[in-house]
């Protein structure tokens, strides 16, 4: 499962082969959050989560703040959670969309969370991305 995790929404994509990534959904950052996609994790039996983490930013209090949220993650689903290099996913999946003709905004934190975790499958996987 994939993460994509923002201040307001958050995306998430799954992989049931372990080879594609596709998007699933988008879920507002709330106080429910962490118990939406424990659900999800759960649905889908999801054996790791991988989360995007903006490693661009260098900033240290903002990486900070997704390793609280995995750490978070991890103890309400107990499952492995990974921090993958996000940088530029979002601007990635705004592309796709506008080149595949959809405008729909409400989408592109699901499509940012499917290339977070192609990435992190083409890497398990040898193939450079």
């Amino acid at each position: 499962m994939g993460i994509d995790y923002g201040g307001r929404r958050v995306g998430i994509a799954v992989s049931e082969s372990g080879l594609l990534a596709s998007p699933h959904s988008v879920i507002e950052n709330d106080e429910r959050m962490l118990d939406r996609l424990a659900r999800v994790a759960e649905d889908m039996e999801a054996d790791t989560i991988v989360v995007g983490v903006a490693r661009r930013s260098r900033s240290t209090a903002g990486e900070a703040k997704f390793r609280r949220f995995a750490e978070q993650l991890r103890q309400k689903t107990c499952k492995s959670v990974v921090l993958w290099d996000e940088s530029y996913s979002t601007v990635e999946a705004a592309e796709r969309l506008r080149d595949s003709g959809r405008k729909s905004k409400d989408d592109i934190d699901m499509y940012a969370a499917a290339i977070i975790l192609q990435s992190y499958l083409d890497h398990l996987a040898g193939r450079s991305s």
